[in-house]
């Protein structure tokens, strides 16, 4: 089993006008075998949990469920 993770940020839309620019979120693709199996988006976290999130899915700490 090969595993990999990639991280990209994409914009949305913001629920009130208070912000001062254009919202973002992160968003991770889990990828096994070359497929990606879950695509996490991670709304209002850092980018060191993203991070935590890539490596615990490398390891094999992150463990998806399956009919």
């Amino acid at each position: 089993m090969n595993r990999a993770a990639s991280v990209r940020k994409v914009q949305t839309v913001g629920v009130t006008n208070e912000s001062s620019g254009p919202d973002t979120m992160y968003v991770v693709d889990l990828i096994e075998d070359g497929q990606v199996v879950e695509s996490r988006k991670l709304p209002g976290k850092s980018k060191a949990y993203v991070d935590d999130v890539c490596e615990n899915w490398n390891n094999g700490i992150i463990q998806l469920l399956v009919d």
